[in-house]
């Protein structure tokens, strides 16, 4: 179905579950694309049940116009903000509702999380909504966990921040710039650490997932709808953008930036302070601001 957005409705749209990624598309969800990147729109093909708002003067397929729904609109990614906060709204009225518990040992649970019997607690700490952690856990004081589903053997380190909001933004008629909601959680696998005052954004529009192993020092930010693969390393003050994809046995030094929406190869090397701007292939070093590629 394709219509105009002056008659779009919000509220008929029960069916949609959350948002995804234009990129990586999932059935029952909202999402954007504009005439950028309308390339990507083949990818509705493998969807279903989607709404989708999209930039005046695409092309869409027949097969797509039967399986999707189709907002047309002259800025789909603030149409999309829109929708996104209308449907935040409804999600935060339910979380008010939800409990916490003071614990003995001196820190809050939400009364939707659940936490194994085995896990060390220290006092400050603030779990939920919507959190489960696996056995054998060590969090540290004045850690704050949000939204996250976690594995087994996890450390959380002082005052580490799992859950925060992502920074995605747009501009509204007048120009004024407007959040657009995170909607995602984080998903984090087995024998992770977040050292001291890292931040661990939830996902904009799917998830942000750390894979088994992952160690990551102080002072990290890792962006929204990242996807760290096992046996990363990230070395103090590393920060990665959103939406990046870091495989298998990669390492970050320390202080290096990575651009949004870039991939790092598996056993690649950032080196230190570097500053990456594009994609770095498998078993690549790279340095220096732009970082270039060196021979090992």
């Amino acid at each position: 179905m394709i219509f105009d957005i002056s008659g779009f409705n919000p509220e008929k749209f029960h069916n949609i579950s959350g948002m995804s990624y234009i990129g990586k598309p999932k059935s029952s969800t909202a999402m954007y694309i504009t005439l950028k990147v309308a390339d990507l729109l083949s990818q509705l093909d493998k969807v279903e049940n989607c709404l989708v708002f999209v930039e005046k003067g695409m092309d869409i397929s027949e097969n797509q116009d039967k399986k999707n729904t189709f907002v047309v609109c002259d800025d789909p990614r603030l149409e999309y903000a829109k929708f996104a906060d209308f449907y935040a709204k409804k999600r935060f009225e339910k979380e008010k509702s939800i409990k916490y518990i003071f614990s003995p040992q001196g820190y809050y649970i939400s009364e939707d999380s659940h936490v194994e019997s085995d896990a060390y607690i220290e006092p400050g700490c603030v779990i939920g909504p919507n959190v489960t952690i696996g056995k054998n856990a060590k969090i540290l004081a004045n850690s704050v966990i949000r939204r996250a589903s976690i594995g087994d053997n996890f450390l959380s380190n002082e005052n580490a921040v799992i859950g925060a909001n992502g920074f995605t933004m747009a501009e509204d008629e007048k120009g004024n710039k407007i959040r657009i909601p995170t909607l995602g959680r984080v998903v984090i696998g087995n024998n992770v650490e977040v050292g001291v005052n890292v931040n661990v954004s939830c996902g904009s529009s799917d998830d942000t997932i750390i894979d088994d192993n992952v160690k990551i020092d102080a002072l990290v930010h890792i962006g929204h709808d990242v996807h760290i693969h096992k046996n990363v390393e990230i070395t103090a003050g590393g920060i990665i953008g959103g939406f990046d994809d870091l495989h298998e046995n990669s390492y970050v030094g320390i202080n290096a930036t990575l651009r949004n929406r870039i991939t790092i190869g598996s056993n690649a090397v950032i080196g230190m302070g570097s500053t990456v701007t594009k994609s770095v292939e498998n078993d690549t070093t790279v340095v220096g601001n732009p970082a270039r590629k060196i021979e090992r």
